[in-house]
């Protein structure tokens, strides 16, 4: 080969430089050239192409609702005019995307339809829901939930006041019954008149040792021994028992005899006394009759059985002695005497009692009287005198038949109503609601106490007519006197007189059982007012602002009963403090239910501290400072600002529903006047019916918690707060497919918008900002998740655009290998370049040149 040769062979570029391959082909065969990589035609390298750059994103949509509607409107009709890149931008809602949902039959459809509607009025961008108004909730109408309360709340409403007509109608009729019936006017004055009588009829008594025979007067409550008790029911109570005399004008007159026990302890020998104290006191003691231990007569007990001790099942120790009311007032008096001589009340006597019967026959009234006098140990002699009068006749007028019949009749009808509220409640399976509602159990304590009254009236009335009959034949008194009576009739008169004793007794049994019976009707019947009264504020529930009152009275029952503990804790301490310091000496403080009722009085500033500063000075003054501050500084005012703290509480719970009783008034004659109308007698549904279409996933309770304005609008936890942020929407268009006309429908939102305007809960800037918060935070999920959606679908397609990157750089990197393995020279081949620069192949054992190799070679 020349030198020519090797200087264009040693020109010529390298394996994959960019020039062209020369290999010199065999014997006889052409040269095949191979362009190089990266090369023109002629050899000369080309140029990489430059990829042009993606288009700029458009801006991303516009988010502050403060940006005037014009511009808004411009910055859209900008962006529909820039031509799209290409593909589904990235703020571009998803062909999957549904508005959330999940809150059941009507809310559903609800709440698509609001979101719809709302994104089509608000100007937006075309890229992104429409912002939150925060006062789309008051402004824009009324969520499903404030329409169903409004309608549950108007149904209670409605409820409630429906009992307040009844209701009053049941407490006429009872104020008939008790105001006719129940009349006792006259039996009061009569039974005044007796006991002024007895209060102030004066005895007298002989000064023992008294040469000129003076005596002392006292009455009734000025007892200072027992032989005083004799001699004033000789000289006092004798001449107001006498039928003949002037005691009492003559109206009252009593029926049989009156009968007067006492009951004697045991003398002997004081106990626990020492040799010392037996020479201060050596007389006897005079302690009560030991359980099982009998008394034997004494006196002349032959002669009067007065001094004869009664056996059982009478009271050990008990004596019994009749007043024979009727007789001479000489025979009476000589009774007595003798009473007097024997000493039939001596210092043994423990107690006193003396029981008679008057009647008034223009009336027709009785007075049952009961003396109780009490022989204390220390001395003191405690007399106390009862008169109870009674009616004989309670049916006296048509009137009051009438208006007994009325309420009977009355009465059934509330059972019929009761019984047909628990069979409606029955059938819709609410049987275990109705039974926790109080105002169900307050009605059949109503009609059971009514039963329990009228049953009780029945009894007195059947046992009053016997009683009447009995007094009426209880006849005349026997002829003769036991102790008067001859010889020959003294047998005769004492069997006459014994039976006519018992049948007298027995009269003042029977008088004492019916008055029991009156008892019991007059406590059933203050009971049932009672019951009356809460049954008044049940229709007073109607009233949204006594609503609030009467559920925080019953929301502060633990409290008080808390409160109750502590007061009574430091009030018993405070009465036994008192009981102790001043009990020795002030009569009000010497028991400690004295002490009790004292420290009440106390409380409420009725006192003389004069009266406890002279017995004690310091104490007492140390002891009423500690009571004024514990009590009435700290306890009370404590308690004050208890109740204020929770009737807020429940204020705020409650969220302060609904209107004042003027506004309601007012509403409900709108209401009437509306329904007399013409737009008003349009074909609707109903309220009633529209509430259970509307409450048909709602649980009953919580239907039933709304009527009674118990539901708690507190946004309290997340589950709250995502029902207030979720609630549908209702509008004209969504009563109207439920089977209401347009106006009542329009007129109905208009209603509940201005009902909901009056709860301050609702309408609270606090209440508003926490629902706009909770919207934004739901908006942003929204969006978060239908970005990661977006992103996760790009990502994936770029995943796949790798994948095939992958694998086009597989197949590219086995091409190059392919390449890389043609391009090398082989054994025995040599690579030079040319003047030129260009390359060939030279093969040294037989000096051939070629540009490429042959293709034998290859």
């Amino acid at each position: 080969m020349s030198s020519d040769d090797e200087v264009a062979i040693q020109g010529m570029p390298e394996s994959g430089d960019g020039g062209e391959l020369v290999v010199p082909g065999q014997v006889g065969q052409g040269v095949v050239a191979v362009p190089p990589l990266w090369s023109n035609e002629d050899g000369s390298f080309r140029q990489v192409p430059e990829v042009p750059a993606p288009p700029p994103r458009k801006p991303p949509p516009l988010r502050n609702s403060s940006i005037a509607p014009w511009m808004l409107a411009q910055r859209q009709q900008e962006q529909v005019e820039v031509p799209q890149a290409g593909g589904a931008e990235l703020m571009d809602p998803p062909d999957d995307y549904q508005p959330p949902s999940g809150m059941g039959t009507p809310r559903s459809d609800g709440y698509s339809r609001s979101v719809t509607s709302a994104t089509h009025s608000i100007p937006y961008s075309v890229d992104s829901r429409p912002t939150i108004d925060i006062n789309a909730s008051s402004e824009s109408g009324v969520t499903l939930s404030q329409l169903e309360e409004f309608l549950a709340v108007k149904k209670g409403m409605r409820l409630a006041c429906g009992t307040l007509p009844f209701t009053f109608i049941i407490w006429i009729t009872y104020f008939l019954v008790i105001l006719n019936v129940g009349e006792t006017e006259d039996a009061f004055n009569g039974s005044t008149l007796v006991k002024q009588s007895i209060m102030e009829a004066i005895a007298q008594k002989p000064i023992p040792g008294s040469k000129t025979n003076e005596t002392r007067k006292f009455v009734f409550e000025e007892f200072q021994d027992a032989e005083d008790i004799t001699w004033w029911t000789k000289t006092a109570l004798l001449p107001v028992l006498n039928p003949s005399g002037t005691k009492m004008s003559g109206t009252q007159k009593i029926v049989g005899f009156a009968r007067v026990t006492q009951i004697k302890g045991a003398p002997g020998e004081c106990e626990d006394l020492t040799a010392n104290q037996k020479i201060f006191y050596p007389g006897l003691c005079y302690a009560p009759l030991k359980e099982g231990a009998l008394l034997s007569s004494f006196g002349p007990y032959q002669v009067d059985d007065a001094f004869e001790a009664l056996a059982p099942p009478r009271t050990p120790g008990e004596f019994e002695a009749w007043l024979d009311a009727g007789r001479d007032m000489s025979i009476i008096e000589s009774r007595v005497q003798n009473l007097i001589d024997h000493q039939w009340i001596d210092p043994v006597t423990q107690e006193v009692a003396m029981d008679a019967l008057f009647v008034n026959i223009q009336l027709h009234t009785y007075s049952r009287v009961k003396i109780r006098i009490k022989i204390w140990r220390e001395g003191l002699i405690e007399p106390v005198l009862t008169v109870r009068p009674i009616k004989a006749e309670v049916v006296t007028h048509w009137s009051h038949v009438f208006s007994n019949l009325c309420f009977v009749i009355v009465l059934f009808f509330q059972l019929s109503v009761f019984a047909q509220q628990g069979l409606r409640e029955h059938g819709l399976g609410l049987i275990k609601l109705h039974l926790s509602d109080p105002w169900t159990w307050l009605d059949f304590f109503l009609i059971l106490s009514a039963i329990v009254v009228i049953s009780m009236g029945l009894t007195y009335q059947l046992n009053m007519s016997g009683f009447t009959d009995n007094v009426f034949a209880i006849g005349v008194i026997p002829e003769w006197d036991v102790l008067q009576a001859p010889a020959a009739r003294k047998i005769q008169a004492i069997l006459e007189n014994r039976e006519y004793r018992e049948q007298v007794s027995d009269l003042f049994g029977r008088c004492d059982a019916v008055l029991q019976l009156a008892d019991w009707i007059r406590l059933g019947s203050a009971w049932y007012a009672v019951a009356i009264c809460l049954r008044f504020y049940r229709g007073f529930t109607g009233q949204p602002r006594t609503s609030v009152i009467l559920q925080a009275v019953m929301y502060m029952t633990p409290l008080f009963a808390h409160y109750l503990i502590i007061l009574g804790t430091v009030f018993g301490n405070f009465a036994l403090s008192g009981y102790i310091l001043f009990g020795e000496q002030v009569s009000s403080w010497s028991t400690f239910g004295d002490s009790v009722a004292s420290l009440l009085k106390l409380l409420q500033g009725e006192f003389d501290y004069n009266e406890l500063h002279n017995v004690a000075p310091i104490s007492s003054m140390i002891w009423w400072w500690t009571f004024y501050l514990s009590i009435v500084i700290v306890l009370s005012k404590c308690l004050t600002a208890a109740v204020l703290q929770r009737f807020m509480e429940v204020r705020q719970a409650l969220g302060e529903p609904g209107l004042g009783l003027p506004s309601q008034i007012a509403s409900t004659l709108r209401n009437a006047w509306y329904s007399r109308s013409y737009e008003g007698t349009l074909k609707s549904v109903p309220d009633e019916d529209l509430l259970t279409m509307l409450s048909s996933d709602l649980d009953p309770a919580q239907v039933k918690k709304m009527m009674l304005m118990l539901r708690d609008r507190r946004l309290r936890n997340r589950e709250d707060l995502a029902k207030a942020e979720k609630d549908t929407r209702v509008d004209v268009e969504f009563l109207v497919e439920r089977g209401m006309d347009p106006v009542s429908a329009e007129r109905l939102l208009d209603r509940c918008a201005r009902w909901a305007g009056n709860i301050a809960m609702t309408t609270s800037a606090t209440n508003k900002l926490m629902l706009l918060i909770a919207k934004q935070m739901n908006y942003i999920t929204v969006e978060v998740e239908r970005l990661q959606r977006k992103v996760r679908a790009r990502i994936d397609r770029a995943a796949q655009s790798a994948d095939r990157v992958d694998v086009k750089h597989a197949k590219c990197t086995s091409l190059a290998k392919r390449l890389r393995r043609a391009q090398k020279v082989p054994a025995g081949w040599t690579a030079h370049r040319d003047e030129a620069g260009r390359r060939y192949l030279r093969h040294e054992e037989s000096g051939l040149t070629s540009w490429n190799l042959p293709r034998g070679l290859i």
